[in-house]
């Protein structure tokens, strides 16, 4: 393999994980904002039913709170995918990151090899001429 294409390809499996990363730590802070929303509308609701003069805002407060309960859940599905998402990216990097370091293995062995023979050679021409 090509050393240059490997290690272009880790940077870009490496750079496709940041993004990823990133797009699920922004899906969990949106999912964490709407639980959020949802915990005060329900308290907004609670407080509403104590005091006689705000109970006719119940109503607007109840459809919030089942709007932002059907928003949590899609937002749920959207963080689990994501997740997953993070996961294949983070196996495929890694093994990018193996595939660079058995390349480089692979090229000390050579290189290595190659020194062994010029050494074999040096000697064996070294007897022929009595050095």
């Amino acid at each position: 393999m090509n050393r240059k294409f490997v290690h272009n390809l880790i940077r870009l499996r490496e750079a496709r994980l940041r993004e990823q990363t990133a797009q699920l730590k922004q899906a969990s802070r949106g999912l964490t904002d709407i639980r959020n929303l949802h915990d005060q509308a329900r308290s907004s609701a609670a407080e509403s039913i104590e005091a006689a003069d705000t109970i006719a805002h119940l109503e607007v407060l109840g459809h919030s709170r089942i709007k932002l309960a059907k928003l949590a859940v899609k937002a749920e599905e959207q963080v689990r995918g994501m997740v997953e998402k993070v996961d294949h990216a983070r196996k495929l990097t890694d093994s990018a990151r193996e595939a660079g370091a058995e390349l480089h293995r692979a090229h000390v062995a050579e290189r290595e090899r190659s020194m062994e023979t010029e050494a074999e050679q040096f000697f064996s021409w070294s007897k022929v001429f009595g050095r």
